[in-house]
C-alpha cells in the first residue's frame, strides 16, 4: 500500500489547469460512477436471490427518490467545496492543495463516500429491489472504508499533518449528525 501511497504523493502540492483538473476526474467517473457500481449491483442482486424479502414497489420508489434527493446534491456540495476551496479534486491525480473542513466537510469527513453509497443504495433499488439497493450500499461502504482507512487517510496523514489529526478527532467519519466524531 505504501507505493500507491507514494504514487499519490506525486501528484500533490501542483497547481493543475481547470482542464487538467477536468479530465482527471475521468477515469474515477468511469471506475467509481459506472464500472464499481455494475459490478457491486451484479454481487448485489445474486446475494438478493438469498434473502426473501417483500417490499411494496412503491415504497422502494420512495427511498429511491429520497436517496437521489440526499446523494447527488450531497456528492455535488462535496465536490464544489473541493474544486473551489481546496483548489483540487477528489482524483489523487489533482489532488486538493488546502485541506478542505467546510460545507458537507465540517460535517462529515468523506461525504463523496457517504454519498456514493446513498447513490448505491438508490441504483439498486432503481435496478432490482430495496434488498439490491441495500446489499450494493452494504458491499460498497466496506470496500471505500477499506480504501480510506488503508490509503487516502495515510496519504492525507503525510499531506496534512497534525491538521489532519485535529480534523479526524473532530470531525466524524461519515456521518451528517454533527458532534459524533471519533473520541481518540
Amino acid at each position: 500500500m505504501s507505493n500507491i501511497i507514494q504514487f499519490f504523493l506525486k501528484f500533490t502540492g501542483r497547481e493543475y489547469s481547470t482542464l487538467y483538473k477536468i479530465i482527471s476526474m475521468g477515469p474515477g467517473i468511469l471506475i467509481f460512477l459506472i464500472i464499481s457500481p455494475l459490478v457491486i449491483f451484479q454481487i448485489s442482486r445474486y446475494l438478493s436471490l438469498f434473502i426473501n424479502l417483500q417490499v411494496p414497489r412503491l415504497a422502494e420508489i420512495i427511498i429511491m427518490i429520497s436517496a437521489l434527493l440526499i446523494s447527488i446534491p450531497l456528492m455535488s456540495w462535496a465536490l464544489f467545496e473541493l474544486w473551489i476551496k481546496g483548489e483540487g479534486t477528489p482524483a489523487p491525480i489533482a489532488p486538493t492543495n488546502k485541506l478542505v473542513t467546510s460545507g458537507p466537510y465540517s460535517l462529515c469527513r468523506n461525504p463523496i463516500e457517504l454519498g456514493t453509497n446513498i447513490y448505491f443504495l438508490a441504483l439498486g433499488i432503481f435496478f432490482d429491489s430495496l434488498v439490491t439497493g441495500i446489499l450494493c450500499m452494504f458491499i460498497g461502504l466496506v470496500l471505500g472504508i477499506s480504501y480510506i482507512k488503508s490509503i487516502e487517510e495515510k496519504e492525507m496523514l503525510i499531506r496534512f499533518g497534525s491538521t489532519y489529526r485535529t480534523y479526524i478527532r473532530m470531525t466524524p467519519f461519515m456521518s451528517l449528525i454533527p458532534g459524533r466524531a471519533q473520541k481518540k
